[in-house]
Order: C-alpha cells, then sequence, then structure tokens
C-alpha cells in the first residue's frame, strides 16, 4: 500500500513519515503472531487486579490484527470477524476500566471514532440488533446544540437512526435543526460545526432517500483539507489512510439498498458493500466472552460489571 491524500503530517516530520511509523505499528501485531495478549487474560478469568483493564488491553491487540488484516493482505474476511470481536469487546470491557458502567458511546468522541467504526465494519447482524434494540441506552437523543460534546451526541445518535432506517422523519427533522442553527459565538465551535455541516447534510439526504443528495453530500470529503480535517483525531490505525465519514455514510447506504457507486483509494468499495459472514464466522475468540450474549437485556451489563469487580458471584440474574 502506498501514501494517499488522507495521511496528514500530524505530528510527525511529514506525511511520508507518519505513514511509515502507522504501518510499522500496524505491521508490528502482524508480526507478533498473536491476535490477542494472552498475559492479560489470567486477570479476566480469576477476576483480579483489574479486568476491565485487561479487557482494553486485548482489544488493542484485535485493534491492530484488524487493521494489518485489511491494509497488508486485504483480507475481508478477518477484518470483519476481528471487527466483530472489538466490537463485543467493547460492550463487555465498559466505557472506563477505572471506573466502569454499562456501554454507551462517550460524547468525547465522534460518530465516526471507535467502536462504531468497527461496529459498522463487521456487517455484523447481532451487532446491528444490538444497537439499535438499545439505542435509548447507548446514545443521546438530545436536540441541544451548545458545544462539541452536544454535536457529537447528535452526530451519534443520527448515525444509529441510519442504522435503524425506520425514524426517518426524526432524523430528517434533527438534522435540518442543526443545518438551520445559528453560527455559534464560540470560535472553535463554529468552526467545528461548519466542518460537521456536510455530515448533516448526509443524514438529510439519507432520510429523504435522496440517493443523487447522499452523492453530493460526500463530495467535499474527497478534497484533501475536509477530508483529513473531518478525519483528524478519529481512528488511529486507518485515519491516516482511510476517510472514516465516506466509508461510514457510504456503508450505511449499503445497508439499506443504497449504492452510491463509490470505490476510492480512500473509500474502497470492498468495506463499504454490506456483505455480512455467515453468522457462525463471527466467533467470541476467547471463553471470557461467549457467556455474555448480545441479545441479552441491557441491563445484564451491570450484572457483568458486578461480577468482575467481584460484588457477586452470579454473572447472569435466576
Amino acid at each position: 500500500m502506498q501514501i494517499n491524500m488522507m495521511c496528514a503530517r500530524r505530528e510527525f516530520k511529514n506525511a511520508q513519515q507518519r505513514f511509515d511509523h502507522m504501518t510499522m505499528v500496524i505491521k508490528s501485531y502482524l508480526d507478533s503472531e498473536e491476535i490477542i495478549n494472552k498475559e492479560a487474560l489470567p486477570y479476566i478469568q480469576e477476576r483480579k487486579g483489574n479486568p476491565f483493564a485487561a479487557m482494553m488491553d486485548i482489544d488493542s491487540y484485535i485493534d491492530g490484527n484488524m487493521a494489518g488484516a485489511w491494509i497488508f493482505h486485504k483480507d475481508l474476511k478477518t477484518f470483519k470477524k476481528l471487527a466483530y470481536v472489538y466490537s463485543k469487546l467493547s460492550v463487555l470491557k465498559s466505557v472506563e476500566y477505572s471506573n466502569p458502567v454499562p456501554f454507551f458511546f462517550r460524547s468525547d468522541y465522534t460518530n465516526v471514532k471507535e467502536p462504531m467504526f468497527h461496529m459498522l465494519m463487521s456487517d455484523s447482524t447481532e451487532i446491528r440488533d444490538f444497537l439499535i434494540r438499545n439505542i435509548e441506552d447507548v446514545a443521546n437523543d438530545t436536540e441541544d446544540l451548545e458545544d462539541e460534546y452536544d454535536l457529537n451526541r447528535q452526530m451519534i445518535y443520527n448515525t444509529l437512526l441510519m442504522l435503524e432506517g425506520k425514524q426517518l422523519e426524526l432524523l430528517k427533522q434533527r438534522s435540518q435543526k442543526v443545518l438551520d442553527a445559528p453560527v455559534p459565538k464560540i470560535k472553535q465551535f463554529a468552526k467545528e460545526l461548519e466542518l460537521r455541516k456536510y455530515d448533516f447534510q448526509f443524514y438529510l439526504a439519507f432520510a429523504e432517500k435522496d440517493l443523487e443528495g447522499m452523492k453530493k453530500a460526500l463530495e467535499p470529503f474527497f478534497n484533501k483539507k475536509i477530508a483529513q480535517d473531518a478525519a483528524k483525531h478519529t481512528l488511529v490505525y486507518y485515519d491516516f489512510y482511510l476517510q472514516p465519514q465516506v466509508v461510514i455514510y457510504a456503508k450505511l447506504a449499503s445497508i439499506h439498498g443504497f449504492d452510491l457507486g463509490i470505490d476510492h483509494e480512500i473509500a474502497p468499495k470492498e468495506l463499504i458493500q454490506y456483505q455480512p459472514l455467515p453468522e457462525e464466522e463471527y466467533q467470541d475468540i476467547v471463553d471470557f466472552m461467549k457467556p455474555y450474549k448480545l441479545s441479552y437485556p441491557y441491563a445484564y451489563l451491570q450484572n457483568w460489571i458486578d461480577y468482575y469487580l467481584r460484588k457477586t458471584d452470579q454473572l447472569f440474574p435466576v
């Protein structure tokens, strides 16, 4: 793979140095021949130390191997399988290992950051059903727009509305309200909102099932500056060569039968096309994941947390 327009310099001397560094880091996961850090497993199996920190450590290995499967081998099957594992682990590991609570999407993360990216890239119907069924628990339906946290909350909720694909009038109303909002007084927030207007234009076109409108809304993300700015601080193993917004929004369109005709080095059609693997291909690769089913009531996540915090020896309610 060669460097492309997505590779901004960031904190490196130049873009090529960043590209070389990131590919080296990702390759190191493949070279280790370890999909998970086995040293972390006893902390989970024996419920000692901080099991949630151990889960996070395992997740980081999965992320690196998932990235490597695609960037070096274009192995879409392994990419999706590991995306599923990462996604389920993201639910199980909680949001903060230092203060575990049932999973939700953080408001200091954008809607294209992990784990949303991985969840959508997996094409897993199990992950999709979990998100749709628990949308009110994992996301915030606020229509406030006071700061960047509110903006993130709105975009996360809208992304899940697109995934569901049913409440289109609500999605349209929410999106139009943001597009019509006055320019914020805080300069940095105003700049961020201006950058994200393209996202909301896509949401609006999606809500109207406007294929050409969706295509037009994504056009700005093929402008180098906009593409890089929109991707900044989103996906460390991906945003230096993929455009996250294009990949995710085109994927959501594909889930609902819309082909935007996109196939670009920053948004390959293979990643965009919605093609779930056979159900048996999505496997929990470590034993501690297996007892928890994503079909369980959301409230069971608190039991999961209490079990690994050693507050109870009963994993699930009787």
